[in-house]
């Protein structure tokens, strides 16, 4: 552009006035916008990664449990069986374990329990064990009022069947009120009133859940996450 151009675009006395202070503030203004613009985006996806990493630890908290659980954690196996590095008989075996060995459960996973035995786990087929230890029953009692710790989990954490140990499908109903509980503190297929969750039947169990602790069953992870971890107070109706 000839300097001819340039002076009819910008003459000399538009220069030497208030225009390019108005320039200059313009300028000002898109940066601040831009600026604005880029770091909501920013906070924005800091946000959605914090969600996503929180979602991550929760279901990491139940990765290779079932929710079909057991209560107790002394085993013996009722046949000869292998102890392998995983629940199936495609995983390598660990060793043999003979009839009446003695092992103690750790969590289960299709069928099969993983179990320690003389310092090596490795996983069993369900099948073969019978438990040894006796749950007690007198801790509980109709109309029982007392407090407990309380967690929540979903049907669809990694390993789960969506089944409880008392087989309540709770992908088919989600909108049951069910709770994992400890046996000898609460009995399974109790009613129980649960502070800020309502009626629930105790219908679950869990490897975790042992003493005056609970898990509440939700839906889904959000309103599990939700839920965190507190102190509840719980009746036993019946």
């Amino acid at each position: 552009m000839s300097n001819h151009s340039m002076k009819k675009l910008f003459p000399e006395s538009f220069k030497n006035s208030k225009g390019m202070t108005l320039i200059a503030t313009f300028t000002l203004m898109i940066a601040f916008v831009v600026a604005t613009v880029v770091s909501a985006t920013t906070n924005e996806q800091a946000s959605k990664k914090e969600v996503q990493t929180s979602e991550e630890n929760f279901a990491n908290r139940f990765a290779g449990e079932s929710i079909q659980t057991v209560a107790s954690k002394k085993y013996k196996t009722t046949a000869a069986l292998n102890l392998r590095k995983g629940p199936s008989t495609k995983y390598k075996k660990i060793t043999t374990l003979g009839k009446g060995a003695s092992v103690t459960y750790i969590s289960q996973k299709n069928g099969w329990y993983k179990v320690s035995y003389k310092g090596k786990k490795g996983y069993v087929s369900s099948k073969y064990l019978k438990r040894t230890t006796k749950v007690s029953r007198t801790n509980y009692k109709k109309g029982r009022t007392f407090y407990v710790s309380s967690t929540a989990y979903t049907a669809y954490c990694n390993g789960c069947s969506g089944k409880t140990a008392t087989g309540i499908n709770l992908r088919k109903y989600p909108n049951q009120k069910v709770i994992a509980v400890d046996p000898r503190v609460i009995p399974l297929g109790s009613k129980v009133l649960v502070q800020g969750y309502g009626v629930a039947i105790a219908g679950d169990t869990g490897g975790a859940i042992r003493g005056n602790r609970i898990d509440v069953f939700k839906k889904t992870k959000r309103s599990a996450l939700n839920w965190g971890r507190r102190t509840v107070k719980v009746t036993i109706l019946k």
